[in-house]
């Protein structure tokens, strides 16, 4: 059995509640959809119905904050793109222990 940090929890916590919210994981959907290039707040927004620039601000910044994506400027230009390393870490973190009690996942 692997030892989990309160670290451990606390970030996995942060994540989970990131995505949690219906407006952050169409967003962060929109980021997967468009991880090769990135995209700019201007066509998240038209993707999400014309959402405000500052609403659309406040839920990029809590997806950044908790390390699920990142922003490249390019001159005047933000594209934002998912960290999917967070994903992959949570999703070991859920799992960590799964099997070890003889089920198949």
């Amino acid at each position: 059995m692997n030892a989990l940090t309160d670290n451990d929890l606390i970030k996995a916590a942060a994540v989970l509640d990131a995505l949690g919210n219906d407006v952050r994981l169409r967003i962060f959907r929109i980021l997967v959809q468009n991880s090769n290039t990135g995209i700019t707040p201007t066509d998240i927004s038209k993707q999400m119905d014309g959402m405000p620039r500052n609403t659309l601000s406040f839920h990029l910044s809590l997806l950044s904050n908790v390390g699920l994506c990142s922003v490249v400027k390019n001159g005047k230009q933000a594209f934002y793109k998912p960290d999917c390393r967070t994903v992959r870490e949570v999703t070991k973190f859920l799992l960590t222990d799964c099997c070890e009690g003889g089920c198949q996942c």
